[in-house]
């Protein structure tokens, strides 16, 4: 069952299966569509942003954004 990235660990792989609401284009654009692998890195300073690793590049998500997408945990 797909779970929310943002409660996914941090080092622990998944693949998106799933990208809702508004504003969906720009988190593709970024890489996250189906079967995309995301690894969460760390969370930021302060809270409230977490960095992925997705496509060989670190993208930096607000939790707001990151629960919008749905991930499998795998490795």
């Amino acid at each position: 069952m797909p779970k929310k990235l943002t409660e996914i660990p941090v080092e622990c792989p998944c693949f998106v299966q799933e990208v809702r609401g508004e504003g969906y284009l720009r988190l593709f654009d970024l890489g996250f569509f189906r079967d995309s692998r995301v690894l969460p890195l760390y969370e930021c300073a302060g809270g409230g942003t977490r960095v992925y690793r997705v496509k060989d590049t670190l993208i930096a998500l607000r939790d707001a954004d990151a629960a919008r997408i749905f991930v499998e945990e795998g490795m």
